[in-house]
C-alpha cells in the first residue's frame, strides 16, 4: 500500500514537472521578447528532457505526446518567423521535430524493456516464494487441504487462472475424489471429472480451449466472463499417479512461462499429497502400535490378577478413582495417558515375587516383607527398558513411597515423591482397607475413610487427601466409585 502510494506521488510529480518545462519552453521560445537566436534554440532543445522523463514514466504513448506538444512550439518558430524563413532555418526545425520523436520512440522503447524485466524478476520472485511457501508447509506436516489450499491460491494468482480443482487418488478404490477447490460458484466436479479421469488413465495433460463450447451451462460456474479454457494436469510423483489438477482457465494462449508455473505447482501438489499418505501412514502405525502396547498392559495387569485372586478385581477398581482423582488435581494430556500405564502397571514387580509369599494366607514375618518390598525394584528392572512406558514406571516404583519418609524402596519423603505416586498411593491403600483380605476382613467405608483423614501429612500428601475426601462427598449420591468398566483408555 505504501508503495503504491509512493509510485502515484511520484507520477503526480513528473507530470507537473513536464507540465512547468514545457510552459516554460514556450514562453521562452515564443513569448519572450530580446532572446537570440540560439538561446531560443537552446531553450527549444531542452524539451527533450521533458519528453525523457515522460517516455520513462508514462511509455511509448505519454513520450510521444509531450513529443508532439515540444514540436508544436518549435513548429511555431515558423510561423512566428515567416519573414526570415530559409531552408536552413526550416532544416534546423524539422530536426528538432525529429528529435524530439526519435528521443521519445527510443526512450520508450527502453522503458518498456526495463519494465517487462522488472515484471519478470517480479514474476520470478512472486513464483520462487509461492513454491518456498508450499515447500514449508509440505515439511511442516499441515493439513493436506490447507497445504493444497495454499496450493491452488498460488496456482491461481501466478497463472492469472479463474478456478482450479486438485482431486487426489485413492489408493484403496483408485476412484478420484475432490480434494481442494477454489474460485467456482457451486460444485462442478461432475461436469469436468470424464476429462480428469481421461486425464489420469492416459497419463497426459488434457486441453480444452473452450469448455463452454461442450457444455453452454459451464462457464456460469467459473469467476469472470468470456470462454473458459480447460486443463487437466495428471499429478506424478514417484512415478505413480497422486490425482489431477484441473485449471480453468480466461485466457486463450498461456506462454511458455505460464506452462512453466503450471509443471511446477503441479509437482508440488503431488509432493504434498505423497507426504500427506505417508503422514497419515505413520500416525496410523502409531495408533496400531500404541493400541497393540494399551492392550499388552491390561493383559499384563490381569495375568497378575488371576496369579493373586485374592485381590483380583483391584486393579480396576483403583485405576477407575484414581484416574478420577488425578484429573481432579490437574494431570492431563499426555501424563494422564501415562498415570494410567502406570496405575495398570503398578503392582507388575509382584510378578518377581514368589507364590510362597505372594499367596501366603496370613501376615508376611519380615524376611518375607524384605522380600515383598522389592517389588517396586522388579517393576523398575521390567518396564525400565520399555521406552513407550518411561513416564509410567513412576507409579510401580513410588507408590510405596510415604509423605514422612516412612516408605520403601527408597525413602523418599515430601514433594520428592512424584505427584502421580502420591495421587495413587492414597487410592491404593483405600482400596486395600475396604477389600477383605486372607488376614483380615474389609474395614467399613468410614472406617477406612478415618484412616486416610487420621494419615494426612504422614503417610500421604495432605493436599491429595483433601482432594479424596471431596471425590468421594461428591460421589455419594451417585452411582458407585468403583463401578467396573470405569478404566477405559484415556
Amino acid at each position: 500500500m505504501v508503495t503504491r502510494a509512493r509510485r502515484a506521488l511520484s507520477r503526480t510529480a513528473a507530470i507537473g514537472l513536464i507540465s512547468l518545462w514545457i510552459a516554460a519552453a514556450t514562453l521562452g521560445v515564443l513569448v519572450v521578447p530580446g532572446l537570440s537566436g540560439e538561446l531560443r534554440e537552446m531553450i527549444a532543445y531542452s524539451q527533450i528532457l521533458p519528453i525523457l522523463i515522460s517516455a520513462f514514466y508514462f511509455g511509448q504513448a505519454g513520450g510521444l505526446l509531450v513529443a508532439f506538444a515540444a514540436s508544436l512550439v518549435s513548429g511555431s518558430l515558423v510561423i512566428q518567423n515567416m519573414t526570415a524563413v530559409n531552408t536552413i532555418f526550416v532544416q534546423r526545425i524539422m530536426f528538432q521535430i525529429a528529435s524530439y520523436n526519435g528521443v521519445a520512440l527510443l526512450t520508450s522503447f527502453l522503458s518498456e524493456q526495463e519494465k517487462a524485466h522488472r515484471r519478470q524478476v517480479a514474476r520470478q520472485l512472486e513464483r520462487i516464494t509461492a513454491l518456498r511457501a508450499i515447500d514449508k508447509a509440505i515439511t511442516s506436516g499441515s493439513d493436506l487441504s490447507a497445504t493444497l489450499f495454499l496450493v491452488l491460491e498460488s496456482l491461481t494468482r501466478l497463472l492469472e487462472a479463474e478456478a482450479a480443482v486438485i482431486y487426489w487418488r485413492d489408493p484403496h478404490t483408485d476412484q478420484l475424489a475432490v480434494r481442494a477447490s477454489l474460485g467456482f460458484f457451486g460444485d462442478v466436479s461432475p461436469l469436468t471429472l470424464g476429462y480428469a479421469e481421461q486425464a489420469a488413465r492416459e497419463m497426459r495433460t488434457i486441453h480444452l480451449p473452450d469448455l463452454a463450447e461442450r457444455n453452454p451451462d459451464f462457464a456460469q460456474h467459473v469467476q469472470g466472463k468470456g470462454l473458459v479454457a480447460y486443463y487437466a494436469v495428471p499429478l506424478i510423483a514417484q512415478e505413480s499417479l497422486k490425482g489431477v489438477l484441473e485449471i480453468y482457465d480466461r485466457a486463450s494462449h498461456p506462454d511458455e512461462t505460464w506452462r512453466n508455473d503450471l509443471e511446477a505447482l503441479a509437482g508440488q501438489a503431488a509432493i504434498a499429497i505423497v507426504q500427506s499418505r505417508l503422514l497419515q501412514d505413520l500416525k496410523d502405525s502409531n495408533t496400531e502400535m500404541a493400541s497393540a502396547y494399551e492392550a499388552t498392559l491390561r493383559g499384563w495387569s490381569r495375568a497378575l490378577d488371576l496369579r493373586d485372586r485374592e485381590t483380583e478385581g483391584h486393579t480396576q477398581r483403583v485405576v477407575a478413582v484414581s484416574l478420577r482423582l488425578a484429573e481432579r488435581m490437574g494431570v492431563t494430556g499426555e501424563q494422564l495417558r501415562s498415570f494410567q500405564r502406570g496405575a495398570l502397571l503398578h503392582d507388575i514387580g509382584k510378578m518377581g515375587v514368589p507364590d510362597s509369599i505372594l499367596l501366603k494366607p496370613g501376615p508376611l514375618d519380615e524376611s518375607e516383607w524384605a522380600v515383598m518390598r522389592r517389588h517396586p525394584v522388579y517393576a523398575q528392572r521390567l518396564l525400565a527398558p520399555i521406552r513407550y512406558l518411561e513416564q509410567a514406571l513412576v507409579i510401580p516404583l513410588y507408590h510405596h513411597e510415604r509423605w514422612d519418609g516412612s516408605g520403601y524402596p527408597f525413602g523418599l519423603r515430601g514433594t520428592d515423591i512424584p505427584i502421580e505416586a502420591r495421587i495413587f498411593a492414597v487410592v491404593d491403600v483405600w482400596d486395600a482397607l475396604s477389600s477383605d483380605r486372607p488376614y483380615r476382613r474389609a474395614l467399613s467405608p468410614e472406617a477406612c475413610l478415618c484412616h486416610i483423614r487420621d494419615h494426612a501429612g504422614t503417610l500421604f500428601d495432605p493436599d491429595v487427601v483433601a482432594a479424596f475426601v471431596a471425590l468421594l462427598t461428591e460421589t455419594e449420591s451417585r452411582p458407585a466409585l468403583t463401578a467396573p468398566g470405569d478404566a477405559q483408555p484415556v
